[in-house]
């Protein structure tokens, strides 16, 4: 089998058994052969045919500055766990050096050397759910927990199915001025073991600057496992279900937001909604955005949210409106919690369905389409109900070839808003990422800034093809979309790549 050898990777950590260890930190070194097939990078010259060995590097870094361990067996074991998560990496050695080990006798080195394969049980390939809790109060949080959203949905074999609205959390029980945290709960589904995803997680904490100190300091990032296929595990690197999360209004109030029929198993099991009406921090959670993962000029706090619904009507009428809501139908907050309850009860428009494009040159195109399907699912009113399969569109005159895909929603925005809306997602995605709402059922406008159906989509059969196959009844006006792709001038450069793209295999 090939192979890709990392030697002599350097980071400093605090392992060993002796009480100095856990305090003074020390040069690690490690070796690691990965086990892979090279010859699809061969022929393709395409990163995404191999692994990224600098980031496998990075991940063995993060893994040595991050939890102390008494021995470094337990080390060469976690590196060795994460460089299997990449699905390309069929087996693995990993050399751990400790050079500076506190050894009475002249010696070069001390190593520990393990070799670990990648499972090939029926049970490596299941589907599993899982509850994700996010949190920090360093930098820019809001901005760090949307791109962990983002990094988790990139994780191997992973889909972020779920996000809960963004909640502020005082720092109660810290010293003064402490920044408020920002929390959120994200669901999943992955094939990756527990262990796999909770090590893919901490990569992504490392690579926000989340130092692992205790439990009671200010960080970064903090992204905890609550829940995995309602499992339970005494590990003491992975306790399923956290532990504490029963007695944790900023995990129970987020994912009851995201989940409301949502049970906690394990030892304190529960209903969440009841775990946290039972819970004595309730009262100091605020629910402030349900759009957060759409980047906004502004931050998000309560007064602006007050702000906002306040403008929208005559205060006075907001006022009286406001007061008229019973407060027990209400879950237990602040003023944010009671106007967002108050503006979602005054209009609760019907649901249409639209149909959206997506097409990119991007190397990584594949992601941005996820990233960008993760964003739209979680605006509140939309639900993402069909995803095409994936496309690959050849150009002419020298232009880069694209992907293409195509997806339906359910919304309750209007048309003008929902484009805005998909403006906002190209540009938190990236450069040369396209997206465009092609057909809205009921609507038709011709404006400027909001054209519905999309003028030229009968004639692009990067935007017809992949619809039929996600709705072979489709039609776009009176017309079938397999007759207009029939009719379509381009057809021949388009063709299918992949029908399950959207859970994060490799093509």
């Amino acid at each position: 089998m090939d192979q890709i050898r990392l030697t002599g990777v350097r980071a400093v950590g605090k392992h060993g058994v002796l009480d100095f260890e856990h305090e003074r930190a020390q040069t690690f070194v490690v070796d690691a052969t990965l086990f892979l097939d090279l010859a699809p990078a061969g022929h393709s010259d395409d990163l995404h045919d191999t692994v990224d060995y600098g980031a496998i590097a990075k991940g063995i870094g993060a893994i040595i500055e991050g939890d102390h361990v008494d021995l470094i067996e337990k080390l060469a074991d976690r590196i060795a766990s994460m460089i299997l998560e990449y699905p390309a990496v069929a087996q693995t050695q990993v050399t751990v050096h400790k050079p500076s080990a506190p050894i009475v006798v002249p010696f070069d080195d001390v190593s520990v050397t393990v070799e670990r394969s990648r499972e090939t049980t029926s049970a490596a390939s299941q589907v599993h759910h899982a509850i994700i809790a996010m949190g920090g109060n360093q930098g820019d949080v809001v901005a760090t927990l949307r791109d962990a959203v983002r990094s988790i949905d990139g994780l191997a074999s992973t889909q972020v199915t779920g996000i809960s609205p963004l909640y502020r959390t005082d720092a109660w029980g810290m010293p003064d001025g402490t920044p408020d945290f920002y929390n959120a709960v994200v669901s999943v589904t992955t094939k990756l073991s527990a262990m796999e995803l909770l090590r893919g997680l901490q990569r992504i904490e490392a690579e926000h600057g989340r130092v692992r100190t205790d439990h009671w300091t200010s960080r970064t990032l903090d992204l905890d496992i609550i829940d995995f296929d309602g499992q339970s595990s005494d590990d003491p690197d992975l306790t399923l279900p956290h532990p504490r999360a029963w007695q944790r209004a900023f995990v129970l109030g987020p994912w009851l937001a995201l989940e409301p029929d949502a049970e906690l198993p394990g030892e304190h099991a529960g209903s969440v909604a009841q775990l946290l009406h039972e819970s004595t921090d309730r009262d100091h959670i605020d629910e402030i955005a349900d759009d957060w993962m759409v980047e906004s000029p502004t931050g998000y706090g309560t007064d602006d949210l007050a702000c906002d619904a306040n403008n929208a009507g005559d205060a006075d009428d907001m006022g009286e409106a406001y007061d008229a809501i019973d407060s027990s139908d209400l879950p237990e907050g602040t003023a944010a919690a009671k106007v967002a309850a108050l503006a979602s009860a005054q209009l609760e428009p019907a649901s249409k369905r639209a149909v959206i494009s997506l097409d990119s040159p991007a190397t990584d195109a594949e992601q941005q389409f996820r990233m960008a399907i993760v964003t739209l699912d979680g605006i509140p009113g939309n639900q993402v109900e069909g995803i095409s399969p994936l496309y690959h569109v050849s150009q002419l005159d020298g232009l880069p070839d694209k992907m293409a895909a195509v997806i339906q929603i359910s919304t309750r925005m209007g048309a003008h808003d929902l484009i805005e809306a998909l403006s906002n997602v190209e540009a938190s995605v990236g450069e040369d990422f396209d997206l465009d709402l092609i057909d809205m059922e009921g609507v038709t406008c011709d404006e400027p800034d909001c054209k519905v159906p999309w003028p030229t989509a009968r004639n692009h059969a990067a935007v017809l093809a992949p619809w039929l196959d996600m709705d072979p009844d489709a039609r776009l006006g009176k017309d079938p979309v397999s007759f207009l792709l029939a009719m379509a001038p381009d057809t021949a450069q388009v063709g299918l790549l992949t029908d399950n793209w959207i859970i994060g295999g490799t093509l």
